[in-house]
């Protein structure tokens, strides 16, 4: 298994770009250009958030065992975490001072003082110190060695998860525990395991696991009053978090099984596959673009809101990759830390 997996590319590719609309949509929102009840609104939004952070969790939870296998405990936690920590400060402080000097016209201003309150993370940059702290959590507990670890480790993360569910506290560490189930069932299963289900699948078997995974997932977020993991803002009772759980699981097994599916496809599965490898720099680029866009088009006139969504999806990942483009090899250390960090 020492290729990369197209198909668990394919699925941060999807994942990525629903974390752009996502927050796209919650922007305008925020401008009051969209209404915070309409319907097909509260509809979308469920919709995204139930999932998009939840594929990411598993699909980085798949890959655990096989790079601490090939790199030492030690070593690949150094770097991991390393990179977490350098990125979370650089991209905290870079949309902190946008934040704060372009006050009079993005959503949310930011007093100087607030720029460097790192401890209390903004906007999308909470996922940075949770995803660190599971990463050394699953590096301890090594789930994968024996049926008795696993069974701790995932009923462990069961419980934490649903405690947190819908939950966000205001300090870095505790946001988005909600999420701790589905990066311990990927650490569990390990990339070798996902592989072996993936083959034994096939195109067919796809074909059923996505059609009724994503039957279950879209009569709950239709029907049913299912919690997201990672917001408040749904009601958090024993049936809202039961069918969020239920309903967060069968979109993990829709767009995997998709992702199984796209991976046979050349131009889909490509442009998913290249957005996929680059799901780090548009996660932590893309908030800026998309300011600049909506304010952008505002001042132009443009205030159609399907117009707006559109555009500004496209050049928030269109123009972070740019961005990555342009900056990676002269500007590295925007992407990751230098090697006195994380010992490369």
């Amino acid at each position: 298994m020492g290729q990369r997996d197209t198909s668990v590319d394919i699925a941060k590719g999807v994942a990525i770009v629903a974390i752009v609309v996502g927050h796209v949509l919650r922007g305008l929102r925020s401008a009051g250009m969209v209404d915070n009840d309409a319907t097909w609104f509260v509809t979308t939004d469920r919709a995204l958030y139930m999932v998009h952070l939840a594929v990411f969790a598993a699909a980085a939870g798949l890959m655990v065992r096989g790079s601490l296998m090939r790199r030492g405990t030690h070593v690949y936690l150094r770097e991991r975490c390393g990179d977490f920590l350098w990125v979370y400060v650089v991209w905290s402080i870079a949309q902190g001072l946008l934040q704060y000097v372009l006050s009079s016209l993005v959503n949310t201003s930011r007093g100087l003082a607030s720029v460097f309150t790192l401890w209390i993370p903004t906007n999308q940059m909470w996922f940075i110190p949770w995803i660190a702290l599971v990463t050394v959590a699953a590096s301890v507990a090594q789930p994968w060695r024996s049926r008795r670890r696993a069974a701790l480790s995932v009923t462990g993360a069961a419980v934490v998860s649903l405690v947190s569910w819908g939950a966000f506290g205001p300090f870095i560490f505790v946001q988005g525990l909600g999420l701790s189930i589905f990066f311990f069932a990927g650490a569990t299963l390990t990339h070798a395991g996902y592989a072996r289900i993936r083959d034994a699948l096939g195109g067919r078997g796809a074909v059923v696991l996505l059609s009724v995974s994503a039957t279950v997932y879209a009569l709950l977020i239709v029907l049913g009053t299912a919690a997201a993991p990672t917001t408040t803002r749904y009601e958090r009772t024993v049936l809202t978090i039961g069918q969020g759980v239920v309903c967060a699981c069968a979109g993990v097994l829709a767009v995997m099984a998709l992702s199984i599916l796209l991976a046979r496809t050349r131009v889909a599965g490509r442009v998913l596959v290249y957005l996929g490898r680059r799901s780090m720099p548009i996660f932590l680029a893309h908030t800026m673009a998309l300011a600049a866009t909506r304010i952008g088009l505002t001042r132009l006139g443009v205030d159609d809101v399907l117009v707006q969504a559109v555009v500004g999806t496209l050049v928030g990942v269109l123009g972070s990759v740019l961005l990555w483009r342009v900056t990676s090899a002269r500007v590295p250390w925007l992407w990751q830390a230098p090697a006195a960090l994380t010992g490369r």
